[in-house]
């Protein structure tokens, strides 16, 4: 990056170059796929969904555009829910709601899964199960448009930038998850805990 910054500011102040002609053609790749370049692009993937870099290395795409489009709203869907599981999971751990003796009170998020009372479980299931069947019928813009949108952010369309991000961090989300839940599985501690623990234990550190 800084290379690139130099060499920007370089040509900034050099004045205007002539153009230079060469015999020599660079073919575009647009049979090659954006994240994998010696690999070819998978037909499915042109382009057209937010986040298509023609990365599909065990052949979702392949199974045509209608289980594509379901693939796309089901990862949607993974990452927003585990977007709202991180925030909870780190949350929770500076702040606990007032509740019962025993009730939602462990170090780690499985263990307050465990004291979650029945009713509540029942309440957690319902609400799930009226978002999902609301939301299967939905016909929204694209894939993963439920219809949500109290900011009104997409009002005026839907923003490639904000689709672009939503994307990407619920990828990021889900891994976090993952990583949250196993770490405080294994250490059986908070995992905002455990990583400055971690952290403090770098030699220099004087966290």
């Amino acid at each position: 990056m800084f290379v690139q910054f130099a060499l920007s500011a370089m040509l900034a102040f050099s004045g205007p170059v002539a153009p230079r002609t060469s015999s020599v053609k660079m073919a575009a790749p647009a049979d090659k796929s954006q994240a994998l370049p010696w690999a070819p692009r998978p037909v499915n993937l042109d382009g057209t969904l937010a986040g298509d870099v023609g990365f599909d290395p065990l052949g979702f795409s392949s199974k045509g555009i209608a289980s594509l489009y379901r693939y796309r709203e089901a990862e949607l869907k993974h990452g927003r829910v585990c977007m709202l599981a991180v925030t909870g999971m780190i949350f929770q751990e500076l702040y606990s709601w007032p509740a019962p003796e025993g009730v939602f009170k462990a170090p780690t998020p499985l263990g307050a899964m465990a004291t979650v009372p029945a009713f509540g479980w029942i309440q957690i299931i319902a609400l799930i199960g009226f978002l999902e069947v609301a939301s299967s019928k939905y016909q929204g813009r694209v894939p993963g448009d439920v219809g949500f949108d109290p900011a009104e952010l997409s009002k005026d369309g839907i923003n490639p930038w904000y689709a672009q991000a939503e994307l990407e961090h619920g990828r990021l989300a889900m891994w976090a998850t993952a990583a949250f839940l196993v770490q405080s599985s294994i250490t059986g501690e908070p995992v905002l805990k455990t990583t400055l623990d971690w952290v403090s234990s770098i030699p220099g550190n004087s966290l």
